[in-house]
């Protein structure tokens, strides 16, 4: 069997080296051209329609290798109607990425064809019907949910690649790994026809590369890119069909996982970018709006964040075609595991690195947590609700009580029978709630969070937890030893799930105002009191326009250490460092104690940044207050706290 796959490999890369070159200039000629744009990465003006290569060499080639090798293809010797529809699936994608490279097409119009040509692909026999169940042997049958499943995977990945078509030769390059990828697969599983397509898509792509590598001088253009992911997505299914590993449904995701990748964030961040803005006349947008907007393109992809980080053009592709490497090596790896424990272990090792990859994007639309779109839920029903808090805290109350059963009982710590221990929780319940409320802990404020709540809260769930003591020593529950073990865990869960949750708002208020995208860029100049003060006043404010970036202190000893998460840079002098200076708006100074020379060198060098200084100070000021005539008695001076700030003169 190697010399088909000779054959497969080379005649379409030969094809594609030759015809590259007569496409380029009939795309000239017919105007088929791609020019700058805002969106745009390249700068001249390119031809676009890449994909008549692919087509045509890749479909020649195949009628070369049904005649050369007539075995190869018997399967579709005996299913001529489904090879039939095959056939008018691939040139109906082809033709209406051509006529949207010619001219372009509306959204609906590509969705609509797509999921058409998908709905033919499921019924010629294409389908996720059936797939290894991961957990054991044997298969699951995924019933109604087929058809549906098919579709998303098809049109998905259709149009993950036209996403991520943005750099020269990224597309293809990742295209031919996961053609490699699939080849091979594809022979472990003894699916020869499937290899065989798998390697005359490669071989036209590494041909096609020869003109689509930056610097291109082709692009695929939409007939390029969806023939590609409509080929891709067959292929994949295709492939893993006979393979038997309890695994392999997670071999195609891991070998496509940049383009789905890339698709999923891109519709999740425009997604919830349209819950950040607002429409110009201040209105909210309609739901129907917020979705069409998921597909709205844009220039945040993965590759345009990398570009953005300082790559090259030619690093950005070849970075993401390691990543595609990396990640077609994690598929085989996953299909060799048949053991349920090592392929969990990897699966969440393999998650936590594209979390990660992911997060060093900084996609600010998709971090929820430090974008500010949890804080409207917080302000509207937990903070002025106690109706919620309470619900919440039954909740915690019952998930401490059965955590700590769980982890005592896994460890041979509890022997305690689960039927009477649930009835238990039935008068645990009321008797900590009762004991959490009349120990004030709803009196306390949920924002924000001190040391002084944090004390209170701790003594009332200790008062709750001691009060079960009490009644597990009464009725006997447990023996003392494991009765104690028992209590110690469920305080500690308890009190994390109750001060976790009071402090969530106080967080996410923090991460907003650290994080947020716009604002005035403040340092502190100050690293005492009264500048941490003014930092805790402005990250717990509702309502500013100030984003903390540091702070600058005189004092050698404080440098490179951190306030609240924040940086001390350093004293005066660190302004003169262009790095800095560029991103600070205003210098809040808060140090009263500050040296008349240090003072004279800081406005200087403001002064030079363009920078505003404004002093800040709190002081305590006595006022009289008034009394009435009819009483004898004055009342007393009052001394109140304010903060003072004026802008600092500077001297002509």
């Amino acid at each position: 069997m190697t010399i088909p796959f000779i054959y497969s490999i080379l005649l379409p890369l030969l094809l594609s080296l030759v015809m590259t070159p007569w496409v380029i200039r009939f795309a000239k000629k017919i105007g088929a051209t791609d020019a700058p744009g805002e969106r745009k990465v390249h700068t001249t003006v390119m031809p676009r329609i890449g994909g008549l290569v692919i087509f045509l060499s890749a479909g020649i080639s195949m009628i070369a290798i049904f005649y050369l090798f007539p075995s190869v293809f018997s399967i579709v010797a005996e299913n001529n109607t489904t090879a039939s529809i095959l056939a008018f699936c691939f040139v109906s994608l082809f033709l209406l990425g051509f006529w949207d490279d010619l001219k372009p097409l509306s959204p609906e119009v590509k969705f609509g064809v797509q999921l058409l040509l998908a709905t033919l692909i499921y019924f010629a026999g294409f389908k996720i019907s059936n797939i290894t169940n991961p957990l054991g042997a044997g298969i699951l049958d995924v019933g109604i949910i087929d058809y549906p499943l098919t579709i998303i995977w098809i049109v998905g990945i259709t149009n993950a690649f036209n996403l991520i078509d943005g750099l020269d030769g990224l597309a293809s390059g990742v295209a031919v790994i996961a053609s490699l990828s699939i080849f091979m697969v594809s022979v472990m599983a003894d699916q020869l026809l499937t290899a065989v397509i798998a390697l005359i898509l490669a071989g036209t792509l590494i041909g096609f590369l020869r003109y689509n590598f930056n610097p291109a001088k082709i692009f695929l253009g939409d007939s390029g890119s969806l023939l590609l992911g409509f080929s891709l997505a067959l292929l994949s299914i295709h492939s893993t069909a006979k393979l038997t590993t309890g695994f392999a449904l997670i071999f195609p995701i891991l070998v496509l996982v940049l383009p789905i990748t890339d698709t999923l964030v891109s519709m999740a961040r425009r997604l919830l970018g349209s819950y950040l803005e607002r429409n110009p006349d201040g209105n909210e947008r309609s739901i129907l709006r917020r979705l069409y907007g998921m597909f709205t393109p844009d220039k945040s992809h993965i590759h345009h964040r990398l570009l953005s980080f300082g790559l090259s053009h030619r690093n950005t592709v070849l970075v993401l075609y390691f990543v595609s490497i990396f990640f077609a090596f994690s598929a085989f790896l996953f299909i060799q595991i048949n053991t349920t424990a090592r392929a969990v272990t990897i699966a969440i090792m393999i998650g936590i690195l594209l979390f990660l990859c992911i997060k060093k994007l900084k996609y600010y639309e998709i971090a929820i947590f430090n974008n500010g779109l949890m804080m409207p839920f917080y302000e509207k029903w937990i903070l002025n609700r106690q109706s919620y808090v309470k619900l919440a805290d039954v909740g915690f109350i019952t998930a401490s009580f059965f955590l700590s059963y769980i982890l005592l009982n896994s460890l041979d710590l509890v022997s305690l029978d689960l039927l009477n221990f649930e009835s238990t929780i039935l008068w645990i319940l009321p008797l900590q709630l009762l004991v959490l409320w009349i120990t004030g802990l709803y009196q306390e404020k949920m924002n924000p969070i001190g040391i002084g709540n944090f004390l209170n809260i701790s003594a009332s769930v200790a008062y709750a937890v001691g009060f079960t003591a009490v009644v597990f020593a009464i009725l006997e529950v447990l023996p003392l030893v494991p009765a104690i073990q028992f209590l110690i865990v469920d305080f500690y869960f308890l009190l994390t799930f109750i001060l976790g949750f009071r402090m969530t708002y106080q967080v996410l208020r923090f991460w907003y105002n650290r994080d947020k995208p716009s604002g005035k860029n403040v340092l502190i100049y100050g690293a005492g009191q009264d500048g941490i003060t003014l930092l805790h006043s402005i990250i717990n404010s509702a309502n500013n326009n100030l984003k903390v970036i540091g702070f600058l202190d005189d004092n050698p000893a404080l440098e490179g250490k951190l306030i609240n998460g924040f940086p001390i840079f350093g004293g005066h002098w660190e302004l003169a460092k262009n790095h800095l200076a560029n991103k600070v708006d205003s210098i809040f100074l808060c140090d009263d104690n500050i040296k008349s020379e240090n003072l004279k060198r800081l406005k200087t060098l403001a002064r030079q940044k363009g920078i505003t200084v404004k002093k800040l100070h709190l002081d305590f000021q006595e006022i009289e207050v008034k009394t009435y005539k009819k009483s004898r008695r004055r009342k007393p001076k009052e001394s109140v706290a304010s903060y003072h700030n004026s802008n600092i003169v500077y001297p002509d």
